[in-house]
């Protein structure tokens, strides 16, 4: 008997139910979220490249775009990702399905037994309804940051590749102007934290209103405060925009008592829906046992 386990709106994976069998994800953000490209270099090698199958948009937390590669196959800079040492950034890419022969084929591209190339690393990433989801990347890892221009086909491989997922570009043209600084952020709250509630003198320093908005998820009222968990229904809150998100983001987890060894709530990144489109935040989902809680089947605080 198989199950059916959804990951996101777009996509599910077949898993025995008694997980056996765990599906192999992988996380793409550089020319590989371009199809025609990972096809091009398949067939050019008598690969069958049909064993990449993408599952949808997902987002890398706690890293940042660089071009710190050269790629002599290219003869132009590469993408490659660097750890934000205040692990408050994020990047966005694509989350694929694949088998062990797309795995083998994704090393010999990435030249992973090769010295100074990529090597493939594990991580966590989020689609778009927060769910974390463990998946293999590659990253390359340089002795000291140097910047090498990507061509603009590369480059337009992996905006046409954003584009289409309907993904920001932001972290990608800071990458190409060599900064490497902070540009994810976006924050969005749906209780206590809104316009007009207790405490929404936290927001008033250091955050600027962008818009009303609804993420997929239920409600729950906790205590004198709601909590979000992953569901298929929808909870209405507010965006916004952080001044300094380091410092933003630090007063909030303190708030919510998130990402600690107990946490109350886990910070997570997750797709938006608002009146001006689709945004990438993050969001504060409850992380305790909630049966004993009643849902608010509105999905609006009051």
């Amino acid at each position: 008997m198989n199950l059916k386990v959804y990951i996101s709106p777009n996509i599910s994976l077949s898993m025995n139910e008694n997980f056996e069998s765990k599906p192999l994800l992988y996380f793409g953000y550089g020319s590989n979220l371009d199809s025609e490209d990972w096809t091009k270099w398949c067939n050019n090698r008598g690969e069958n490249p049909s064993g990449l199958k993408e599952i949808g948009p997902a987002w890398l937390d706690g890293y940042q775009l660089i071009f710190d590669y050269y790629s002599s196959s290219r003869r132009c800079g590469a993408a490659n990702l660097i750890k934000d040492p205040s692990g408050k950034s994020a990047n966005p890419g694509a989350l694929f399905e694949i088998d062990d022969y797309t795995l083998d084929l994704l090393d010999r591209k990435e030249g992973t037994k090769i010295q100074g190339c990529y090597q493939r690393e594990t991580v966590t990433v989020y689609t778009s309804d927060g769910q974390l989801h463990e998946a293999i990347t590659y990253i390359h890892h340089a002795k000291k940051y140097a910047f090498f221009e990507p061509s603009n086909e590369y480059e337009s491989l992996i905006r046409n590749g954003l584009n289409r997922l309907d993904l920001p570009t932001e972290q990608l043209d800071f990458a190409l102007k060599k900064k490497i600084e902070n540009c994810f952020d976006l924050v969005f709250v749906y209780g206590t934290l809104m316009r007009g509630k207790s405490r929404y003198n936290e927001m008033e320093n250091g955050f600027e209103f962008v818009s009303k908005g609804i993420v997929k998820g239920d409600m729950y009222h906790i205590r004198d405060y709601p909590g979000l968990i992953p569901g298929e229904g929808f909870v209405y809150g507010e965006l916004y925009r952080a001044s300094d998100i380091s410092d933003g983001i630090q007063r909030l987890d303190w708030i919510e008592a998130a990402n600690n060894q107990n946490p109350l709530f886990n910070r997570v990144i997750q797709e938006i829906n608002t009146e001006q489109g689709k945004y990438w935040a993050y969001v504060y989902h409850f992380a305790q046992d909630i049966d004993k809680f009643q849902q608010i089947e509105n999905g609006k605080w009051v």
